[in-house]
């Protein structure tokens, strides 16, 4: 999942050229997979749709099971350099697992190529010297799709806000010599990239900002989602730290850092995975999706190893019937969801209008497991969503399971564009940078005023961080909704009725 919660896609561009030639491509790719006939009536089908049932899927989604191919998702990010990110070795072998995985089970297998503008950072560096001390280096992450420094960077003094102000006002600066400075910042509710802007009029050569959380320690690399607003170049630092140069730039004598943000602009390619079933009516196809990649600064078990591991499982357990199922099931693990639903975006920019009206709802998962877990139900309140919206609701009731319902805009991820194309989306999540309250604890249990996640987007998003229970228990509603979808033909009526 990506840290801004929603903002516009449109940060990525493909050349005309690109464009055309896998728009062709897309488009018979995706015409061919929409030409798969249903498997034909007759009493072996019959038999393996009563086989198959919401329930019996579900009890073949359990923790335990999906738990094995976290593991596995584990290992190749302990062997590919720690993480599992959109653009290294890590997210290539887990492609080539989850492939594995589906072409035994029977699945065809399709890999759609998507072009993508990465963000290469070759320098990211700041050096504090505060005082009588010599210099001391403090950890920096550059914010992609902002400008660079010059080669040799910033060097020039530390400056902080007066208590109170945030950055967000020009006023915020009145009385503060800021011209030719660098600025330290909190991150505040009116947008990283407005507090940047307000501080470049200001005269700001550069701006270092915190994340404040519960976890002070904590880095998060941001993003410019429309990067003409960025005007002059930013780093990330965890709280602790920015919190000890605020302190230092307003303290006499001061502190004086040296700044140095490099990156380039480089075309990749990233893919998705598809695997459908062979069988259903391909006029109501239930897509059932999670993104693959992690961040290249986390392993990613749980941001969202745990939602591509369930909607694996989900798919390996409903291989022996997937000839059988009502309505076509697409199981769907995208490609650099981390930098704005790349692979998803393209996808859905892909399809044609026919393409599209076939796909009858869209299920989407995001951290299922964190340590501090929650249980939320995305529900847009109206429409399709919220039938789907009823169908998890009505899981988790009948087994006793605590949930809050959220709006799916307040999770950025896959299922947006999807929303944004008029398709009724549906889906769960653990919880992510919010902090759970004293309410929320007695819901769900837990640690209150601590985040939902505290290893979000870091190296300690690991399997020893994942809630092995509440594994157990989302990981099941996912497929239980997948199945109910695949089996149930009023089901699906009552979303197409609904609308999106």
């Amino acid at each position: 999942m990506r840290t801004s919660s929603r903002p516009p896609r449109r940060v990525l561009r493909l050349t005309a050229a690109a464009a055309l030639t896998l728009t062709c491509l897309a488009g018979q790719q995706t015409a061919a997979g929409a030409a798969t006939a249903p498997a034909g009536e007759g009493p072996a089908r019959a038999a393996a749709s009563r086989a198959l049932t919401a329930d019996r899927l579900a009890s073949q989604v359990r923790g335990r099971v999906v738990f094995r191919h976290l593991r596995a998702f584990q290992r190749i990010a302990d062997a590919s350099g720690g993480d599992r990110g959109y653009n290294r070795p890590g997210f290539t072998r887990s492609v080539r697992y989850v492939a594995g995985r589906l072409e035994d089970a029977g699945y065809a297998v399709r890999r759609q190529k998507v072009p993508y503008t990465d963000f290469d950072v070759t320098s990211e560096r700041l050096s504090v010297r505060a005082g009588h001390g010599g210099p001391r280096d403090v950890p920096v992450l550059m914010t992609r799709f902002t400008p660079s420094t010059a080669a040799h960077g910033v060097n020039a003094r530390a400056v902080a806000l007066p208590e109170g102000r945030t950055g967000c006002e020009p006023g915020d600066y009145e009385g503060v010599a800021v011209r030719g400075s660098v600025v330290v910042l909190a991150r505040n509710a009116c947008g990283y990239a407005h507090q940047q802007q307000v501080a470049a009029r200001a005269g700001a050569r550069a701006v270092v900002m915190y994340y404040p959380t519960p976890s002070p320690r904590n880095n998060y690399r941001l993003m410019a989602i429309d990067p003409e607003d960025f005007r002059i170049p930013m780093g990330m630092v965890s709280q602790t730290d920015g919190e000890r140069l605020a302190r230092q730039a307003a303290a006499r004598p001061g502190a004086r850092v040296r700044l140095t943000l490099r990156a380039r602009n480089v075309e990749r390619e990233t893919v998705n995975l598809i695997a459908e079933t062979r069988g259903g009516d391909p006029d109501d196809v239930v897509v059932l999706g999670g993104h693959l990649d992690s961040v290249p600064e986390a392993p990613g078990i749980n941001d969202n190893g745990s939602t591509a591991a369930t909607v694996l499982q989900t798919a390996l357990a409903m291989a022996p019937h997937q000839d059988a199922v009502r309505n076509k099931v697409r199981f769907m693990w995208w490609g650099a969801e981390e930098i704005i639903d790349v692979g998803s975006g393209y996808y859905v920019d892909h399809l044609s209008p026919a393409e599209r009206g076939r796909i009858a709802a869209v299920l989407n998962g995001e951290l299922l497991a964190p340590s501090n877990s929650g249980r939320f139900v995305w529900d847009t309140g109206s429409g399709g969503s919220h039938e789907l919206a009823e169908l998890f609701a009505g899981y988790f009731t009948r087994h006793g399971l605590p949930f809050e319902r959220q709006d799916p805009g307040a999770i950025g991820s896959d299922h947006l564009v999807f929303q944004e194309a008029g398709l009724p989306v549906g889906g769960i999540d653990g919880g992510n940078l919010g902090v759970k309250t004293a309410a929320q604890q007695r819901l769900f249990g837990g640690t209150a005023g601590q985040m939902f996640d505290p290893c979000y987007h870091q190296p300690c998003d690991r399997l020893s961080a994942i809630d092995r229970q509440d594994l157990d228990r989302n990981a099941p509603a996912l497929a239980w909704v997948t199945a109910r979808l695949a089996t149930d033909d009023d089901a699906v009526r009552a979303v197409r009725r609904a609308g999106p």
